[in-house]
């Protein structure tokens, strides 16, 4: 074994005996619980929760305290008209005013109770909105983590084709000096070597772009500790509820509800008022107070319009949600069998790259004494390469049909975390 073969499998072996590097991806996910994504879905969840409030508080009804001071030309009659005013009635040139008014409205036609029941839906729908934004958020993340890991493994791989290729080219180029080897070898040998420096570039600028999706979801650079990508274990029958059709479902609640407050705000309202005025002048003083009921007959022909929208509108959501269900529940299946793929595919080529690896190993003794062609060992070289990218490819999947399944399913984000911080799938 070279130094540098020994050095590249001890540092392996140094990453996965790091102690944090099993925690580092937990790490990663609750960074990316601080994205601005999630704190502007969170906001919207607090400005739906203050809406309810607002609904519910309507139910109290609403006033105002008032004050004025006039100044007029001359002297005038404050207060008001009555008997009593009649048989002293108070002038003054300065006459203050100050009181309080309260109007609660009585909900007999059910429009505040409509409204209130769409903006509790609201919330609801905003809610799950902020859950989805976070598991999308955690799905990017795990996303670019995965992916590096998969880049890494073959970039570690691509290192060693490429010094064991330097050490046969070098030993060609002896034989051809002394004519034991022809030129096309030592020309086949380098142009094998110009290709394994072509794919480390290629690499290293696959791997920045993948460490600039990284800080974006989680705000982190850094390259993952091991190259082993953990698939957790996944149970793929389908929930009862599933986490898209879940959003559209309330919002299509909140739009019925929206809709009925708007036709109920047009039928016939009651309210009961009160108010209590204080008037002094020139040393006097008075005070009315009155309370009140009030019928309105809302005479709206554009209102009506308005309602007949809304209503359209809240069937839209309704069949909106319907189609949700429908395409979830397909996405669903779909990422099952993409999990499961990716397993079986997963299994199958960690079988194909240790059995190219030993391979490899005989086919560079047999083409270092002359019994194989070198082109023979540059293929089976290439040929390990193509399986450790497709090994590390299909581990990635899985975990990512992991991850959009989680989004469907609506996990929580603690579970989400907790599992891929700990994966029990197979490594």
């Amino acid at each position: 074994m070279t130094r540098a073969v020994r050095a590249w499998a001890l540092a392996a072996g140094c990453a996965l005996s790091v102690p944090a590097a099993a925690g580092e991806l937990g790490e990663l996910l609750r960074a990316t619980l601080d994205h601005p994504a999630i704190g502007a879905a969170r906001l919207r969840s607090e400005a739906a929760r203050e809406s309810l409030s607002a609904e519910r508080s309507r139910f109290l009804g609403a006033g105002a305290a008032f004050a004025d001071t006039t100044r007029y030309e001359d002297q005038r009659f404050f207060g008001v008209l009555s008997p009593e005013a009649f048989a002293a009635p108070p002038f003054a040139r300065d006459v203050t005013r100050y009181g309080i008014a309260y109007s609660v409205p009585v909900d007999l036609a059910g429009a505040l109770r409509a409204s209130r029941a769409a903006a509790a839906h609201g919330l609801a729908a905003a809610q799950l909105a902020e859950r989805q934004t976070t598991l999308l958020k955690l799905a990017d993340t795990v996303s670019a983590y995965v992916q590096l890991q998969a880049l890494l493994r073959q970039q570690r791989v691509l290192a060693v084709q490429r010094e064991r290729v330097a050490r046969t080219f070098e030993r060609v180029a002896r034989q051809v000096q002394i004519e034991q080897a022809s030129t096309a070898e030592l020309k086949l040998a380098e142009a094998e070597l110009s290709k394994l420096r072509s794919d480390e570039v290629r690499l290293a600028g696959a791997i920045q772009q993948t460490q600039a999706q990284l800080f974006e979801s989680s705000g982190r650079h850094l390259l993952p500790a091991s190259p082993d990508i953990g698939i957790p274990d996944w149970d793929a029958r389908l929930p009862d509820s599933l986490l898209p059709a879940a959003v559209a479902d309330e919002q299509a609640r909140a739009a019925s509800a929206q809709a009925q407050a708007q036709r109920r705000a047009l039928w016939p309202g009651v309210s009961a008022a009160a108010d209590y005025t204080q008037f002094e002048g020139d040393g006097e003083s008075t005070d009315a107070w009155s309370v009140a009921a009030k019928l309105t007959l809302p005479i709206d022909p554009a209102g009506w319009r308005r309602a007949g929208a809304a209503s359209a509108q809240a069937e839209a959501a309704v069949q909106a949600g319907l189609d949700a269900q429908r395409q979830t529940e397909r996405d669903w299946s779909k990422l099952a069998a993409s999990y499961a793929s990716a397993l079986a595919d997963a299994e199958a080529l960690r079988a194909e790259v240790a059995a190219r690896e030993e391979v490899v190993r005989v086919q560079a003794e047999l083409q270092r004494v002359g019994m194989a062609s070198l082109e023979d060992f540059l293929r089976q070289q290439r040929d390990q390469l193509e399986a450790e990218s497709r090994l590390g490819s299909a581990e990635a999947q899985a975990v990512m049909a992991w991850t959009a399944g989680q989004i469907l399913a609506g996990t929580s984000a603690d579970r989400f975390i907790e599992t891929l911080d700990k994966p029990t799938g197979t490594p």
